[in-house]
Parts: structure tokens; C-alpha cells; sequence
């Protein structure tokens, strides 16, 4: 049983919690495509009618900033990296996403619901631990079975 991602609960609460996310993906590597994002700013412990995000693909530099130097609520997102040189398509499946230039898929569902999938089984296995190490709950490998199987979609 191949794994191929994991998923993890993050809590329900305003923060910087993608930022914390990113920061052991070698996130200034990649270019981002972010995609049906609905994050909200927040200013004095209060929403913002601003939203996080006003561009669509972004460097890892400029995701990383923007993701650790505001705070925000996270309703949904869904994230893909694709190293700077390669053509940014959007994923929908994992059929395509193992056909595609992408590298990791990072989907937030819910408000504190992550699945994180890569194609770099020792990156995966360092996200693990890391998740564990931040003290983020419900954490789980997903194998490959299980995305063939679709116990996990791709937004």
C-alpha cells in the first residue's frame, strides 16, 4: 500500500495555520495555482470584506508571505504546486493528477479539515511527522487504494 498524501485537522479558529502548512513543502519552489479559495481577512478579531488571495497563481515566496503575514479564517481552499517551470493546469482527479505537472495538492475543507497529497513519498512522510509535531489532530496517511476508491476528492 502506497501512500500518496495525509489528512489532518487544523484548528477551527482564525490564524495563520497555511503558512504553517507550507513551511516544510519547499513551498519557493513551486509556483501555486490557488483555486476555489474562500478565505477571509481578519482585522481586530473581526472578518474583513477582504479576501486573502486576490491573484490565482502566485510564487512560493508570495504565497508564503501573504499566507504568514496576515491573519485569516479559513472556510475552503484548495492549492496546487508546480515547479516554476511547468504549466499550471488544474487537477481535478488522480488519475490526472499523477498524469499532470503537479506536485502537491494541499485542500482545505470545512474550516479545519486538510488533505495534503504528493507525488514524493519522503515528503509525505515528513509532512506526517510534522503535523504530529505541531500538534494538529486526526492525522492519517492516505494511501493509494483509498484515492482510487475515492474516499477523497480533488476540488
Amino acid at each position: 500500500m502506497k501512500n500518496m498524501g495525509i489528512s489532518f485537522e487544523i484548528p477551527n479558529n482564525y490564524g495563520s495555520y497555511l503558512s504553517d502548512i507550507l513551511e516544510p513543502l519547499g513551498y519557493s519552489d513551486y509556483k501555486w495555482l490557488i483555486d476555489d479559495d474562500e478565505i477571509h481577512l481578519m482585522y481586530n478579531n473581526e472578518f474583513t470584506d477582504e479576501f486573502l488571495f486576490n491573484d490565482s497563481i502566485l510564487s512560493g515566496e508570495e504565497l508564503y508571505s501573504i499566507s504568514k503575514n496576515n491573519t485569516y479564517y479559513m472556510v475552503f481552499a484548495t492549492l496546487r504546486a508546480f515547479y516554476k517551470e511547468s504549466t499550471v493546469k488544474k487537477v481535478l482527479s488522480y488519475n490526472e493528477f499523477l498524469k499532470s505537472d503537479c506536485k502537491i495538492i494541499i485542500g482545505i475543507y470545512d474550516c479545519s479539515e486538510v488533505i495534503l497529497l504528493s507525488k514524493d513519498t519522503e515528503l509525505i512522510a515528513r509532512m506526517y511527522d510534522y503535523t504530529l509535531y505541531k500538534g494538529f489532530k486526526k492525522v492519517e496517511y492516505i494511501s493509494e487504494e483509498e484515492l482510487i476508491a475515492g474516499k477523497y476528492h480533488i476540488d
